[in-house]
């Protein structure tokens, strides 16, 4: 990264509402550095009703990338003009490239959250997994666990409605994959138990999150011992209650927070910003200053 801005600096940004507590910057802004490249990534606050106007201006101007967050994963898709298939498929995308005919759009939560699964040594491959909340974040999260050729996958969701609806539509995909629902800890326990004591259990929901510390999505014991790994997408607080109590449950349970998916996340999108691939002890190093707040 050129130490001084120039007429020839290339711009990168995020496109959120609120973006002030965003960690992509550093993110990025590291990665340019790293590959001497003149960039810099700025943070966008954009309102719903100005993400036309955001989106439009930005090609205008030649912004050569942009990350997509909440609230514009799906509006987003209104302006791009075309979609990689698992951008379509997942139904979000957080990643736009700028091409000749506009904006393409790419989903970056899927492979991030692999590589940060694969980068903790926690494979889903044969694995029993449950997915705690159906929402928008869990439709990558899952769409990623089926494509890693899971052994059974269980959504859980207050609103059975809801998780029934993420099953049927990912079914259309995965005909083959074996997933089922549920809406109370008595029925999750319940199905948890015909499969064995060593699921990986995903918590996708915002239950948790700062400055909620001390909420936890399911408060029964007996789910939490029927676990062996825990992964919270939340990074803040770095230790969430669900994570306290999957590593609480059993001797051994491990548990992760969501702060190397949003990092790897960013590192693919660079990458196809870029035409570039990030090592991963580049992106390590990223990761414990990350981790210094």
């Amino acid at each position: 990264m050129s130490a001084a801005i120039s007429a020839h600096t290339g711009l990168l940004g995020l496109l959120g509402h609120p973006v002030g507590h965003s960690k992509s910057p550093l993110i990025h802004n590291r990665l340019a550095e790293h590959f001497d490249l003149d960039l810099r990534y700025l943070a966008y606050d954009v309102e719903p009703d100005s993400l036309r106007a955001a989106a439009e201006g930005a090609y205008a101007l030649k912004i050569k990338g942009l990350n997509v967050t909440v609230p514009h994963k799906q509006a987003i898709r209104e302006f791009v003009a075309a979609e990689d298939e698992m951008a379509s498929r997942i139904g979000a995308v957080n990643t736009l490239k700028r091409e000749a005919n506009g904006w393409h759009g790419y989903n970056t939560d899927m492979p991030g959250f692999l590589r940060a699964l694969d980068s903790d040594g926690v494979s889903l491959k044969g694995k029993n997994v449950v997915v705690l909340g159906a929402g928008g974040a869990a439709r990558a999260i899952v769409c990623g666990i089926l494509e890693s050729g899971v052994n059974k996958l269980l959504i859980f969701n207050r609103t059975l409605e809801n998780a029934v609806k993420m099953q049927e539509y990912f079914a259309g995909f995965y005909p083959e994959a074996d997933m089922t629902c549920a809406s109370s800890a008595e029925d999750l326990v319940t199905v948890m138990k015909t499969c064995g004591d060593d699921w990986i259990a995903v918590n996708t929901t915002s239950v948790g999150m700062y400055p909620n510390v001390d909420d936890i999505l399911i408060d029964d014991k007996r789910f939490y011992e029927l676990c062996r790994t825990g992964v919270d997408i939340i990074f803040n607080p770095p230790v969430t209650s669900f994570m306290k109590a999957v590593e609480g449950a059993r001797e051994g349970n491990r548990a992760y927070n969501g702060l190397k998916m949003l990092l790897f996340q960013g590192v693919r999108s660079f990458e196809i910003w870029n035409d570039v691939e990030v090592p991963d002890e580049v992106a390590m190093e990223i990761y414990d200053e990350l981790l210094k707040g």
